[in-house]
């Protein structure tokens, strides 16, 4: 299932239309699947770390969303590789306990060096996994919103 082609931005849309402005307070977690060149499931050493990482999300009571999107070389641009690379984790996602409708594709990102980061561990052959709880959570109020704090421009 394809939701949006630019995934990335899909948890902030969602929480400005909650809050009604940008949130400092990121409750959210993110992992970046890395799958072996050209293959469409992760290496058992990779599996196992996604499988810790889930097993981690258990500090949170409520699993609202997961939102996966998977990255593709500019020059050969294989978007049904990365989609058969989501339907993986969406299949261990599944196998360690979410719930399937949780777990959405957001489509592929081009990747693209100056867009990513030097310092990013996201290659094209990432699936990055983006997890927001619901409340409660660190980000939450004593009455189960979620914390509004506006972020102010930056002066630089």
């Amino acid at each position: 299932m394809k939701i949006l082609p630019l995934a990335p931005c899909l948890l902030a849309f969602f929480l400005f239309l909650a809050n009604g402005s940008a949130s400092a307070c990121k409750p959210g977690e993110y992992f970046n699947a890395q799958f072996p060149e050209g293959a469409d499931r992760l290496s058992g050493t990779e599996a196992g770390k996604l499988g810790a990482w889930a097993a981690k999300l258990k500090q949170y009571p409520k699993h609202d969303l997961f939102v996966l999107v998977g990255y593709v070389d500019e020059n050969n641009p294989d978007e049904s590789l990365a989609e058969r690379r989501a339907k993986w984790v969406k299949d261990f996602l599944i196998e360690m306990g979410e719930e399937g409708k949780r777990v959405a594709y957001g489509g592929a990102e081009t990747y693209k060096r100056e867009r990513i980061g030097k310092y990013s561990s996201i290659k094209t052959s990432t699936i990055a996994i983006d997890f927001l709880p619901g409340c409660p959570n660190g980000c939450c109020t004593a009455d189960g919103k979620p914390t509004i704090v506006p972020i102010e421009p930056s002066t630089k």
